[in-house]
């Protein structure tokens, strides 16, 4: 560890002289000996504090770093995941900070691109490619490539609460009836019992059982760049066995013994091969025609289950088993749904003080 004086052209240069902790030599120079002594001490009190970071590490390119943090981490991804950090990186930051240095980013940088970003998409779509750059930058302090972390008190386009269709218990029956036996069980399973459609597609025969009036949802579709993939659910929470009401267990038994051909593995809802069933393919071929003959343009699938919750919610079930019915790890969405809930609540109470003061 030294500090070495030359002279060269341009002037008098100073060359600090370590090494790594495995003992590999790297040098640094400066243009004063102040700048060079500063260097020097800051060095050795991160060696001794235990938080030194390799000045040559932070050099690697954002671009290089983000192909490597991808290949390492997809493997525990699920492929929508994947697919979805794969996207945020080709179409906006790898084009935006591809051959900048990590140890050069900054928070005004990303600030920056998140503005531009404000111009062009919504705030959720924004929130969702910032988490994949907030976890990319996260594990690069980990990997000890920089010191912390350039996304710090990042400023993000307030969240856009946008209002979701929901089914009444009859427009649900309705949807079903328009929908055709074949599916009429998968709306029931999103608008009674809150299953994603990922999940209720990935339903197996041997995954449910009338007699005990149970489903088991331990799998998911997904369907990614055209290719389905078959995988765990969501989160560990997805996991979970549900109980059905008894007029959906006998309308499952029905289908089970009409439309599933097949042994225990066969899927419950089949495509016309005997498979799995697209997302893409039921939205067009089946979803949009059904929701057009019931009246019900501008429901998604993921309504229903929304429905679902908020009906439980209306019938006093509490929190915690909201949180079990739904699969969901994060209380808080949970908090959201039974805000929700009130808000429906508050407007029938409106309604009904209306029609007792101004009766039709």
């Amino acid at each position: 560890m030294s500090i070495h004086r030359r002279e060269t052209k341009k002037g008098v240069r100073y060359d600090v002289r370590l090494r790594k902790p495995d003992g590999t030599p790297y040098s640094t120079t400066f243009r004063t000996k102040r700048e060079a002594e500063r260097f020097q001490a800051k060095e050795l009190t991160d060696r001794d504090q235990g938080t030194w970071i390799d000045p040559q590490a932070g050099k690697i390119t954002f671009q290089q770093w983000a192909d490597e943090w991808y290949s390492t981490m997809t493997h525990s991804w699920r492929p929508s995941t994947a697919a979805r950090h794969r996207a945020a990186l080709d179409e906006h930051w790898i084009p935006r900070l591809g051959p900048v240095r990590l140890s050069s980013i900054s928070s005004r940088m990303i600030q920056q691109a998140i503005n531009e970003l404000s111009k062009e998409l919504r705030s959720s779509t924004i929130r969702s490619y910032y988490g994949t750059l907030r976890g990319l930058l996260a594990d690069a302090v980990e990997a000890d490539l920089i010191g912390r972390s350039p996304c710090r008190g990042i400023k993000l386009p307030s969240a856009q609460v946008a209002a979701r269709r929901l089914v009444t218990p009859i427009e649900l029956h309705e949807l079903a009836d328009a929908i055709g036996p074949r599916w009429r069980c998968l709306i029931y399973l999103g608008g009674v019992m809150g299953l994603r459609f990922g999940e209720a597609v990935a339903l197996t025969r041997s995954g449910v059982d009338t007699d005990a009036a149970t489903i088991q949802i331990s799998h998911t579709v997904s369907e990614v760049k055209g290719h389905l993939r078959i995988g765990p659910p969501k989160t560990a929470a997805s996991f979970r066995t549900l109980s059905l009401p008894k007029a959906l267990a006998v309308e499952l038994d029905r289908h089970l013994e009409v439309c599933t051909p097949g042994g225990p593995e066969s899927p419950v809802f089949q495509d016309d091969d005997g498979g799995y069933v697209r997302r893409s393919n039921f939205r067009t071929r089946v979803w949009l025609p059904a929701l057009e003959a019931a009246g019900l343009q501008g429901l998604t699938f993921h309504g229903l289950r929304h429905s679902a919750a908020t009906a439980w919610i209306a019938q006093g079930v509490d929190a915690r088993t909201v949180q079990h019915l739904l699969g969901h790890s994060d209380p808080r969405l949970v908090l959201r749904l039974y805000a929700h809930a009130q808000d429906e609540g508050l407007r029938l109470a409106a309604q009904a003080v209306g029609a007792r003061y101004w009766p039709e």
